[in-house]
C-alpha cells in the first residue's frame, strides 16, 4: 500500500487539529468484508457464444457489536461520553471508528463514495451512537451496526470464468492414441500391457458421460500472493426425478499420467424443487498458462475434471437444451485490482484487516444435439487369421494394405519381448489419412502365436507316405479407429481393411501349401 500508517496518521491528526466537529471512538470492527461478484453468460452449440452478464457488483461491509468488550470496548463508549460533552447536540449523532483506505480503485465508480487521499481514496467507517430519541446502549450487547457501500467494478478485459463440457457416448473411446511420439513411448515400455489397456478401454458401456471442467482466468499485478481459486458449487439441469445410484460423480486430476490416475467418487445430490443435480467444492490446480502463481500477467486455473456417469440417459437425448451452472471463489483477490487497509480511529493499522473475495458465476447453456454432432467415434473390431506364421513380413503386408488404402504410417513399434524365436511377438502400428476436414485414424495391434503342427502328407504317384511337422501359427489383430462426425465412413474403412487382410492372408495360411 503506497499510504502508510504514520502518513495518514499525520494527515487525520492534521485535519482534526484544524476544526474537525467529528465524534472519534476507539473501537474496532468485527469484520470488513470487500466482495466482488462477476457473472458470464456462454452457449456451447453449432454456434459457441459468450459474453458477460451485466450485473457485476461490488460491496464494502463492515459489522460492529455494541459489545463493551472486544469490538465497541468500554473505552470507546467513554470516548463517546467525552465528545458528546464537547460538542454537545441533538438529533443522531454517529462517531468515527476507522477508515478503509483504497488503493487502485480506478476501474471502480468508489470516487463517488470516498474521499482523494494523494493516490489513495479514504472511506470513514462512522458508526451511530446517538439517535433522535437520546443516547444509544453502546455496551449492552445487543446491537450490531452494519455499515455497507455498494460500488460497480468495470466489465472485465477477459473472460474470467469458462466452463469445457463434452458428452461422451459409448462409441467414445476416452483414450486417445493420436500422439505418435507418445505411442511410441508406451510401446517401448510394454507393447503387452499398451494392448491389454486398449481391450479393457474398448469395452461396451451403455451409459452416458459428461465431462466438466471449469477455467477461472484472474489478471495480477506485481507481488500478488499465491491464489488459491475453488469451484464452490455445480449443478446441471435435469429432466426427471433420476435414481442417484445410476448416476455418480467422479473427480480427477487430468494433469496426471493416465495410468496413475486416481478417480474419486465423490457425493451428488438431486434438488427436486429446482430440478438439478448438484456437487459442491471441486480443488483447482496451479496455473500453467500465461506466467506462473507468482509473476505478473493472467493466472490460469483449472479445475479438476468432473466426470457424471449417466446410467440411464434416454431423457437427456429428448432435451433441447441443457443448463450447466457453476460458482466460483477466489479469496483474498478482487478481480478489478481494488487493494484495502484499515486503519483505526488515530491512524493505528489494525491488526484484522479487510477480507477480499471475488465471486465467479456462469452460466452455459448446452445443446445436446449440436455436441454429439461432433463427437468423435471410436469403433473396436478384432480378426483372427489362423495357420499363418506371425513373423515381421507379416507385418509387412499390414502396413502394404494399409498404404495402398492412402494411409500414412507410423511404426512399426514391437514389443521389447520380441526375441528370436519369440512364441508370442506382439507390434502396434499407427494409420493416418484425411477425411474430408477431419483425420481418420486406426491404431493396429498385433498379436502372434507360434506352433508346430504335425503333418502327413502321401507322395503323389508312388504312394508313400510321408510324416512331419511345420511352423504354423495364429495373428489376432485388433483395430481401434478414431473420427469425428462421420461412424459410416470410419466402418466401412474398417470392414475393408479386414478384408483385405483376408485376401491377402489366404496365401499365407499353413494349411494351403
Amino acid at each position: 500500500m503506497s499510504i502508510s500508517g504514520d502518513r495518514f496518521r499525520s494527515a487525520l491528526v492534521s485535519r482534526r487539529g484544524r476544526s474537525d466537529d467529528t465524534l472519534y471512538a476507539r473501537a474496532k470492527p468485527e469484520k470488513v468484508e470487500l466482495t466482488e461478484s462477476y457473472s458470464v453468460v456462454q452457449e456451447i452449440s453449432k454456434s459457441p457464444s459468450m459474453r458477460l452478464d451485466s450485473d457485476n457488483t461490488g460491496r464494502i461491509e463492515a459489522k460492529i457489536p455494541y459489545d463493551g468488550h472486544t469490538y465497541f470496548t468500554r473505552q470507546a463508549a467513554d470516548d463517546v461520553e467525552r465528545g458528546v460533552a464537547r460538542l454537545p447536540g441533538t438529533g443522531e449523532r454517529r462517531a468515527v471508528i476507522g477508515h478503509l483506505v483504497l488503493k487502485d480503485h480506478e476501474k471502480t465508480d468508489l470516487r463517488n463514495a470516498m474521499r482523494r487521499y494523494n493516490q489513495a481514496g479514504v472511506i470513514p467507517l462512522a458508526v451511530p451512537v446517538t439517535s433522535a430519541s437520546g443516547r444509544l446502549s453502546l455496551t449492552a450487547d445487543r446491537q450490531t451496526c452494519v455499515i455497507g457501500h455498494d460500488y460497480q467494478p468495470d466489465a472485465p478485459q477477459i473472460y474470467p470464468i469458462e466452463l469445457d463440457i463434452d458428452l461422451l457416448d459409448p462409441d467414445n473411446l476416452p483414450l486417445d492414441f493420436r500422439d505418435a511420439d507418445t505411442l511410441a513411448k508406451l510401446s517401448a515400455d510394454s507393447t503387452a500391457y499398451f494392448i491389454e489397456k486398449l481391450r479393457q478401454e474398448a469395452s461396451f458401456s451403455s451409459e452416458l458421460l459428461l465431462v466438466i471442467v471449469v477455467r477461472t482466468s484472474l489478471p495480477v499485478n506485481e507481488g500478488c500472493r499465491r491464489l488459491t481459486p475453488t469451484v464452490k458449487r455445480v449443478s446441471v439441469d435435469w429432466p426427471t426425478i433420476t435414481s442417484l445410484r445410476t448416476t455418480q460423480l467422479d473427480r480427477t486430476n487430468w494433469s496426471a499420467a493416465r495410468e496413475n490416475q486416481q478417480l474419486r467418487r465423490v457425493p451428488v445430490r438431486f434438488n427436486p424443487v429446482e430440478a438439478r443435480l448438484e456437487w459442491e467444492n471441486v480443488p483447482v490446480r496451479q496455473p500453467y498458462d500465461h506466467g506462473a502463481d507468482d509473476g505478473v500477467g493472467v493466472r490460469i486455473y483449472h479445475s479438476e475434471v468432473m466426470m457424471l456417469h449417466i446410467g440411464h440417459p434416454g431423457e437427456l437425448f429428448n432435451q433441447e437444451k441443457l443448463n450447466v451452472t457453476a460458482e466460483v471463489e477466489v479469496p483474498g483477490y478482487l478481480l478489478s485490482g481494488l487493494e484495502a487497509r484499515l486503519f483505526d480511529a488515530t491512524g493505528g493499522t489494525q491488526d484484522r484487516q479487510p477480507k477480499l473475495t471475488t465471486r465467479l458465476r456462469i452460466r452455459t447453456d448446452l445443446y445436446p444435439e449440436d455436441v454429439f454432432a461432433k463427437r468423435t467415434f471410436s469403433p473396436y473390431q478384432q480378426f483372427v487369421f489362423d495357420d499363418v506364421v506371425p513373423d515381421e513380413m507379416r507385418i509387412t503386408d499390414i502396413i502394404t494394405v494399409l498404404r495402398n488404402a492412402k494411409f500414412a504410417i507410423s511404426g512399426p513399434w514391437p514389443d521389447p519381448a520380441n526375441k528370436s524365436g519369440s512364441q508370442t511377438p506382439k507390434w502396434l502400428v499407427r494409420a493416418r489419412r484425411s477425411q474430408g476436414p477431419e483425420d481418420l485414424d486406426l491404431l493396429v495391434a498385433v498379436e502372434g502365436k507360434r506352433n508346430v503342427v504335425d503333418r502327413e502328407q502321401i507322395m503323389a504317384g508312388s504312394m508313400v507316405k510321408i510324416s512331419g511337422n511345420k511352423e504354423s501359427g495364429q495373428l489376432k489383430i485388433s483395430v481401434l479407429g478414431m473420427l469425428p462426425r462421420d461412424h459410416r465412413e470410419l466402418t466401412r474403412e474398417m470392414n475393408a481393411l479386414q478384408q483385405a487382410l483376408r485376401d491377402r492372408f489366404r496365401f499365407q495360411q499353413t494349411s494351403r501349401r
